[in-house]
């Protein structure tokens, strides 16, 4: 009787360490796989893949999400430095073409890509969609270095309203300096 006892107290003491030792086995291959998927993830974020929003999504990365507005941010900045270059080498329809591709995202940089875009569809001979991104700057971006310049060829497209328009605010530009 004391054997058989002994036994089943031995017996239920390896069942608990097993089911113990099982579960933390568990978890930590859970861990593992994780690491895996945030490793991978910085993989595709280091080499900019344009998968990395996907995948960060797909797998739940939460803690990877900021990196995704950063990527977006990043290569923005890159489209437009790719535009403001084919633009200052005369490839105009280029530089439209990459910036149509951004025009609406979310960046700091709107007022650049209108002007760029603005300026390029001159050149090009899109007048009237040029008017109509240049003419942002008006109501837009009164801040912006590009303002002058945006407006004074706008001046020179421009007829009616919209040439008083720009004259008026020329004018207080000119007067705030």
């Amino acid at each position: 009787m004391k054997v058989e006892r002994f036994s089943l107290i031995l017996l239920t003491i390896f069942a608990v360490l097993f089911i113990i030792s099982y579960s933390h086995s568990l978890k930590i291959s859970n861990e593992l796989e994780q690491t895996k998927r945030v490793v991978k993830a910085y993989e595709l974020y280091v080499n900019n893949d344009q998968n990395f929003e996907k995948f960060v999504s797909e797998n739940d990365l939460k803690d990877l999400v900021n990196l995704v507005s950063k990527q977006k941010i990043t290569s923005i900045r890159t489209k437009i430095d790719n535009a403001k270059s084919a633009y200052r080498n005369g490839n105009y329809s280029e530089s439209a073409d990459i910036l149509r591709t951004i025009k609406d995202e979310e960046n700091p940089w709107a007022d650049e890509i209108y002007f760029y875009l603005g300026m390029s569809l001159y050149k090009i001979g899109e007048i009237e969609s040029a008017k109509l991104f240049l003419s942002s700057f008006i109501d837009n971006f009164q801040y912006s270095i590009y303002r002058k310049e945006a407006l004074m060829l706008l001046r020179e497209i421009s007829i009616g309203d919209m040439k008083k328009r720009v004259e008026e605010a020329l004018n207080k530009l000119s007067t705030s300096y």
